[in-house]
């Protein structure tokens, strides 16, 4: 299954305000709102000067404005005069994010290193470079780069969010490091809660699936079909992890729930429905969902959906309405032998005349490997019907075939004479 990437360019940009929050926000107040880090780093003297503030300001009103030609520009000569260090660090990051916008992504790169080993910016302003360069060697398929960077970043964090180990997962994952990226999703996906976005899932899912981890793909996937229902693809996913497992029945009930609720609407995914009904012994489920998609257009009538129907009706025992399949199918291939079956599913259900008729459309149509089987049956057919010389002259014709068909028509023929002789009898009393 594919890994899904969750890192793209447009995490990267920098809106203005955020810029000017790095300078203009007091320290003391954003060091309170931040949680105590387990490994703390002191917070650097940040001084910006008037003349540098006013010079910064300017850039990135250009920057904001989408002027980037004019903001390099405007930046380098910026990083050309006197700074300290907090003021190159600023000059550096801004720089950076412009280069960004122009698509010069390894140069921006450079910047961005540069403003961390600075080491000038508040926490919160260090801590985001270091984050927003484990997402640009992510987005450059650098994944061993993104993982150091987060791992040096999380040093400084008293818990990894969601959102850094979802980083982290898709990292490892990208290295086919699978096992190494499981306990960073499942963290992510536990701290999350509600709130875990579907690809966080999905890529919970490429895990557990590379991993061939199918009964764990199956509790990911049970609480994607019921928060995304109406995705057909879970419920596909699901009936084939359970398949993985040897679990039959609970795989073709995945799938039923996605065609009760209306999700399966395609002819090759409702005859894979039906025909995993007939595997699991539902044969009548399996012949309904073929029917009600011949009605609506869904499945198309041919000779293999067809061929299909009468086999799910015959397996479950609905001969009439297998009876109505071979109407159909048989004018369609030109096989009298499909009438011949017809003709022994009325027999079964001592439906005699349908029968006799059966049997003499077969015979009409031609294609009877056995036609002496079919005068067979309309004499006993027409037998039971009470027409008794209808029935004699049948087992006739039928002797005049295979010797197995002979002996069984003389045997049939002597008792339908007795009862002949014996009916003569009694109208002359």
């Amino acid at each position: 299954m594919k890994i899904p990437r969750l890192v793209t360019m447009r995490h990267l940009m920098l809106p203005l305000a955020a810029v000017l929050a790095m300078v203009l926000a007091p320290v003391g107040a954003s060091a309170q709102q931040e949680p105590q880090p387990e490994v703390v780093r002191e917070e650097p003297n940040i001084l910006m000067g008037e003349r540098a503030y006013r010079r910064y300001e300017a850039l990135t009103l250009l920057y904001s404005e989408n002027r980037y030609q004019e903001a390099l520009k405007a930046v380098q000569e910026y990083l050309e005069g006197p700074l300290n260090d907090y003021e190159r660090a600023m000059g550096e990051q801004i720089y950076g994010f412009v280069l960004i916008a122009l698509d010069r992504v390894d140069e921006a790169i450079k910047r961005f290193e540069r403003t961390v080993e600075l080491d000038a910016l508040s926490n919160k302003g260090h801590f985001d470079m270091m984050k927003s360069l484990a997402q640009l060697y992510a987005s450059r398929e650098e994944w061993q780069r993104s993982i150091d960077m987060m791992k040096e970043y999380l040093k400084f964090q008293p818990e990894p969010t969601p959102q850094d180990r979802i980083m982290m997962a898709q990292n490892y994952a990208q290295m086919e490091r699978y096992r190494e990226a499981l306990p960073w999703i499942t963290g992510a996906l536990q701290q999350a809660g509600a709130e875990a976005q579907e690809s966080w899932y999905q890529l919970a899912l490429a895990i557990h699936f590379e991993l061939k981890d199918y009964r764990a793909a199956v509790g990911i996937l049970k609480t994607m079909v019921a928060r995304w229902p109406d995705k057909l693809k879970y419920w596909e996913m699901l009936s084939g992890a359970h398949q993985e497992l040897n679990q039959d029945m609970d795989a073709l009930a995945a799938l039923m729930a996605a065609y009760n609720g209306g999700l399966v609407t395609e002819q090759p995914k409702l005859l894979t429905v039906a025909r995993m009904s007939m595997y699991n012994e539902l044969p009548f489920q399996g012949a309904q969902i073929l029917a009600k998609g011949m009605e609506s257009g869904q499945i198309e009538a041919n000779e293999a959906n067809l061929r299909l129907l009468l086999s799910a009706w015959t397996s479950a025992r609905e001969y009439q309405r297998a009876g109505e399949v071979i109407d159909r199918l048989a004018p369609m291939t030109g096989e009298g032998d499909l009438l011949m079956q017809k003709a022994r599913l009325m027999m079964e259900q001592n439906e005699w005349q349908e029968t006799v008729d059966a049997a003499r459309a077969a015979l009409e149509l031609g294609n009877v490997k056995n036609p002496g089987g079919a005068w067979l049956m309309i004499g006993i057919a027409a037998m039971e019907l009470g027409q008794l010389r209808e029935s004699r002259n049948a087992f006739q014709r039928a002797q005049e075939f295979d010797a197995d068909t002979r002996r069984q028509a003389r045997e049939w023929q002597r008792f339908v004479e007795d009862r002949i002789q014996l009916a003569e009898l009694r109208a002359r009393n």
